[in-house]
């Protein structure tokens, strides 16, 4: 069954000009920010490849309200069924694709293999067309019932006709490819005059008294309905086959809650697509558990014979799928980003920086902390949220950092590391980093942060920190840890005096490892707590410059 190779949008909706060659991918999650344009995607596919002749457009429906240029949705299919490659179909419109390229031809070699173009096109009069498009004839209308074949189905938040049998439901489809459709073609019809026949037989004695004063009245105007009985009309039932549901006991599958609709519904497209066809879930998490987000986010990749098309802003169903099963949507943009291999690692850590607009990668959690803190600073002088901005902070996980902020801004995130500068092998890796537009916020060459903090914090602010570990361990021990570091014995007001040779003891003391101060998310908000509370009133050094930087990039 088709399935689409290339993508085109113009003057649709969010979207002024998109053009994606998705080649040969089976499984296509797509994630961006809201109103980036992904539902506007899937409707795309919907619409072109739709078996409905009668679907209705408004002037909404073009590029802000622009009816001056036409709406025009092209895609190109391979794996086209049969029966619509024969010469007395469309097959004179066939195109060449090239499976070592990906690239589509007009002229055909016998390597490539078929391809066909649908377009459908809008202008200001609203009445849609469709056409099969090559670049050797004039373009050809497709008849719906040909576009049907093709097994286009989007599982929306229109779900309950999903369950009734009546024509141009996915369940009336399923049951056309059942191969007794010759015998059971009247199957709806029987039922009814079955139905009828028992309804007709029953006892309506309710209502007998105003049937006797119908038929004395009648007499008396000179008609006999002696025989007159109460039932159902066989005209208001046989072409209503609508009414024929599926239920559950007796209460009707429409009244289930939306996440079972929707599974069910999938479920039914799912039987339909069998032997193939596109199937196009919006927000695949809606109305279900994060559980069952991620089993059907899994279960669909792994186990559809036709092609799939998805969207979430579910960190749950992310971290079920491989990083090259993810597909970026922004505002405005023209085409996708398709994640690549070496992002693996961060989608499994830190899924919700693939839904944010701008991403700040720290080193770990002390950066990750201070960051934290920063945020409540913001919304404490009423200023913009990383919420409001689209800031999402992830956490690099030490070695790794550097592949995530690349990958990150190849994907094209505005991004920025937060990191230390005393491992050699990174710092040597900034400078290419910095050319490809990631800002670095780092303490001087060979500091980590917590040695950047004790020389140049003022000492109020130093000694509040060492009151923080102290309320988090005791004050003995942190005294005999920062003495092993001084080299000799600290006395009673051993913080009363502010030195550089105790700054330094401070700082080794709190990177002793598997003793460290503050390798804690909620240790670094206390960091970042007591850094802004006396920024202002730091002299020009590196953490000013630091704490600075990251408070204007969360503004730009």
């Amino acid at each position: 069954m088709a399935k689409i190779h290339t993508l085109s949008i113009t003057n649709f909706r969010g979207i002024k000009s998109f053009h994606y060659v998705f080649g040969f991918s089976n499984f296509v999650c797509l994630i961006g920010r809201g109103d980036s344009g992904k539902t506007t995607i899937l409707d795309a596919i919907s619409l072109v490849l739709s078996p409905s002749w009668n679907l209705s457009f408004y002037d909404t429906d073009f590029h802000e309200t622009n009816v001056n240029e036409p709406l025009i949705i092209e895609a190109s299919l391979y794996d086209i069924p049969s029966s619509l490659l024969k010469e007395t179909k469309y097959g004179l419109y066939i195109r060449g694709l090239d499976k070592s390229t990906g690239a589509i031809h007009d002229e055909i070699d016998d390597h490539h293999i078929p391809a066909l173009t649908i377009r459908l096109f809008v202008e200001k009069d609203l009445e849609p067309k469709w056409y099969i498009i090559d670049g050797r004839h004039d373009n050809m209308e497709i008849r719906s019932a040909d576009r049907a074949a093709l097994n286009v189905y989007l599982v929306s938040e229109y779900l309950d006709r999903h369950f009734s049998w009546n024509k141009g439901n996915p369940l009336y489809a399923l049951l056309k490819q059942d191969e007794m459709e010759r015998e059971k073609k009247d199957i709806f019809i029987d039922a009814f005059r079955e139905a009828k026949a028992r309804i007709d037989e029953s006892d309506f004695t309710h209502l007998e008294m105003v049937e006797k004063r119908i038929k004395t009245s009648a007499q008396k105007l000179g008609i006999d309905i002696e025989n007159a009985t109460t039932t159902i009309d066989l005209k208001d039932i046989i072409i209503r086959d609508g009414r024929i549901c599926l239920h559950e006991d007796k209460i009707p599958f429409r009244l289930k809650g939306k996440g079972s609709k929707r599974l069910i519904s999938i479920a039914i497209q799912m039987e339909l697509a069998n032997n193939g066809g596109i199937l196009l879930v919006d927000e695949i998490e809606q109305g279900l558990e994060p559980d069952r987000a991620q089993h059907l986010a899994n279960f669909l990749k792994h186990n559809n014979t036709g092609q799939v098309f998805l969207t979430t802003h579910s960190s749950a169903v992310l971290v079920e799928l491989a990083a090259v099963d993810l597909y970026k949507m922004v505002r405005g943009g023209t085409g996708l980003f398709k994640l690549t291999a070496d992002l693996q690692g961060l989608v499994r850590k830190n899924p919700e920086a693939f839904f944010a607009r701008r991403v700040m990668v720290c080193e770990g959690l002390t950066e990750m902390g201070i960051c934290r803190a920063l945020n409540n600073e913001r919304m404490a002088k009423k200023e913009l949220s990383a919420a409001l901005k689209g800031i999402r902070v992830a956490n690099g996980s030490g070695t790794t950092l550097i592949s995530y902020a690349s990958g990150l801004r190849q994907a094209g995130y505005p991004t920025a590391l937060f990191c230390d500068a005393d491992v050699a092998d990174i710092n040597n890796q900034k400078a290419a980093l910095r050319a490809t537009g990631v800002e670095i916020i780092d303490p001087e060459d060979g500091h980590c942060i917590e040695a950047q903090l004790f020389k140049d914090l003022p000492w109020a602010g130093v000694r509040e920190l060492v009151a923080y570990q102290v309320s988090s361990s005791d004050e003995q021990s942190v005294k005999q840890s920062v003495a092993a570091q001084f080299g000799k014995t600290l006395s009673e007001k051993w913080l009363e005096t502010d030195s550089e040779d105790l700054r330094t003891a401070l700082a080794k003391a709190s990177c002793v490892k598997n003793k460290e101060w503050f390798k804690r998310m909620d240790h670094g908000e206390e960091v970042g707590r007591v850094c802004f509370k006396y920024l202002s009133s730091m002299p020009d050094c590196r953490l000013k410059a630091m704490l600075t930087a990251l408070n204007n990039w969360f503004d730009a």
